[in-house]
């Protein structure tokens, strides 16, 4: 599977790192669990680009025979920051892995790979701030109450 180069890929990592954050400023960011169908079409629109250390490839081929999301893993770290361009960030989240320090180890064996489940939340941020969508939402909900009392009222004659 191939993925186009747009300009606006979706990174994807296996963290979420305050570094990561930046280069976005004062913004909103949206977290949501989503499916392997609707990272294949996100892909699909975007392209991506993964972020993952050497040693972290065979969790991401796993990922990759266990989903069909043919991810093209890079040899080396690729850092980045989410940014205006670049507003999405996928993580995969693993489980059923042995850990220390709450940090996933440099290696694990096929059997300890094959017990691993992942799921993916998205990260997506909006360039305006959560108090200013908030207001621009208490706006709107007044000028549409204005316009339904206008529609509904009964005017005497």
């Amino acid at each position: 599977m191939s993925y186009p180069t747009t300009g606006k890929e979706v990174y994807v990592s296996l963290n979420l790192s305050n570094t990561m954050l930046t280069g976005i400023g004062k913004g909103t960011i949206t977290r949501e669990t989503v499916s392997v169908d609707y990272l294949k079409d996100l892909f699909a629109k975007y392209g991506v680009i993964v972020s993952c250390k050497p040693e972290q490839r065979p969790l991401l081929q796993r990922v990759n025979e266990t989903y069909d999301l043919g991810l093209k893993i890079p040899d080396t770290l690729k850092l980045f920051q989410l940014s205006e361009q670049h507003r999405r960030l996928v993580v995969v989240n693993v489980q059923g892995l042995q850990r220390k320090n709450g940090s996933l180890l440099d290696k694990y064996s096929d059997a300890d790979l094959a017990e691993a489940t992942f799921t993916f939340v998205k990260y997506y941020v909006q360039s305006k701030h959560y108090d200013d969508l908030v207001a621009e939402n208490k706006r709107l909900q007044a000028e549409l109450e204005q316009d339904e009392a206008w529609i509904n009222r009964e005017d005497s004659i």
